[in-house]
């Protein structure tokens, strides 16, 4: 190794370790909030991808990231029997071309996915190219019941197909927690420690409600015939396994650098370093997703879930209901408490609306994630788009 090289690793080791104990302070919010409106570079946690889309792209994130199995997704065959004339994407594939994680400064301190409020302009099909822009739109300084004073910072992000059309658009609700050595980090947890047991009837049952999983696919729902109040057939997710979270890393066309470019990164971004005191290893702090040491130093009471995944599992609720002839217009997903390995997720929805608005025949769906202990771990809203029997509403 030559001496600045040597120079360098080390200055970076010793930067980690003050990273490390790093606390939120009136500076880090006031930089942060010189960037409000600002856009921003997206070479962090992986940057907008260019190449079009292939079939392939779109099976591997519905199945193998999301669980989902609608042809609809997979089969260009079945596409071209529906209204889109094509197979697909689900519309949180969007997440494999941009993250939504807007979330700048704050070197050191851990963010959480808090959610998404996604709006859908248009379908995304085989040879699209699809391009991010993203900004941060506010800071917000708070304090709560798990963490003494932490942040959030809201961001946007346009995605815009190869013809220039905005086809969709993102708000996420990133909040940024002080780690454990801080001593400002979460906290409230603990009783989430114990690992529940599943008994074989419990596990019986999750199995037959795979086996049952209602997918209304190609038999068009009409707008008439929804009725407020009506519940939407529930789908389960879980018991969530150390392997659905590295399906759900796999099934994405941009991931984490590994090896001799994860150490390239930290260089680069040494703040998004974690160091274990026990091992000495440096790893990215989204390990905390598989490592339970990593995990409980971010505050978590162990290995836990990327929050949208749980946004991804609530669309696919929606799709599921809304049929192959719908157009999904709007999903907005608060996540409220974690979602740990080895816990079950019931997604559940309920019809709250329906209307006429711009000549479209919409439906809006109030969404909810349970987990085994009967907790609502996340929760939020969705807007449908339904095929009339009036045709002027008709897309």
């Amino acid at each position: 190794m030559s001496q600045d090289s040597e120079q360098m690793s080390q200055a970076v080791t010793m930067d980690i370790e003050r990273i490390q104990t790093s606390t939120i302070t009136d500076e880090d919010i006031q930089r942060a909030r010189e960037l409000i409106g600002v856009w921003l570079r997206r070479d962090v946690h992986w940057p907008a991808t260019y190449e079009p889309i292939s079939p392939h792209d779109i099976r591997r994130w519905a199945m193998y990231s999301v669980g989902d199995d609608n042809p609809l997704w997979s089969s260009m065959e079945y596409g071209r029997r529906t209204i889109w004339g094509s197979m697909i994407a689900p519309p949180t594939f969007l997440y494999t071309i941009d993250s939504t994680i807007v979330a700048p400064g704050f070197g050191g301190i851990q963010w959480i996915h808090g959610g998404n409020d996604w709006e859908f302009y248009d379908v995304i099909r085989p040879g699209d190219t699809i391009v991010a822009r993203a900004r941060l739109l506010d800071v917000i300084e708070k304090s709560g019941q798990h963490a003494r004073r932490f942040v959030i910072q809201r961001g946007e992000v346009l995605y815009s197909n190869q013809y220039g059309k905005t086809i969709a658009r993102a708000e996420c609700n990133i909040l940024r927690v002080p780690r454990a050595r801080s001593g400002q980090g979460m906290q409230g947890f603990d009783g989430r420690k114990t690992m529940y047991h599943y008994s074989p009837e419990e596990i019986a049952e999750i199995d037959r409600a795979y086996q049952n999983e209602y997918r209304r696919g190609a038999d068009t729902l009409y707008w008439e015939d929804v009725s407020v109040g009506s519940d939407l057939p529930a789908v389960p997710k879980g018991p969530l396994t150390l392997v659905d979270i590295v399906g759900f890393y796999a099934g994405r066309r941009n991931v984490y650098n590994v090896l001799k470019l994860a150490f390239a990164e930290r260089r680069r971004h040494p703040a998004n370093v974690y160091v274990s005191p026990k091992r000495g290893i440096p790893v990215h702090p989204a390990a905390g997703h598989f490592d339970v040491e990593i995990a409980e130093e971010v505050g978590m009471p162990g290995a836990y879930d990327q929050g949208f995944m749980r946004v991804n599992w609530l669309g696919h609720l929606v799709t599921n209901w809304m049929g192959d002839q719908a157009f999904f217009k709007r999903l907005k997903v608060e996540n409220r408490l974690p979602n740990l390995v080895g816990d079950m997720a019931w997604c559940r929805g309920r019809i709250v609306d329906k209307r006429v608005a711009e000549q479209e025949s919409l439906v809006d769906v109030e969404i909810w994630i349970e987990n085994q202990r009967g907790e609502t771990v996340s929760r939020g809203m969705a807007t449908v788009q339904l095929q009339s029997r009036d045709p002027k509403l008709n897309p």
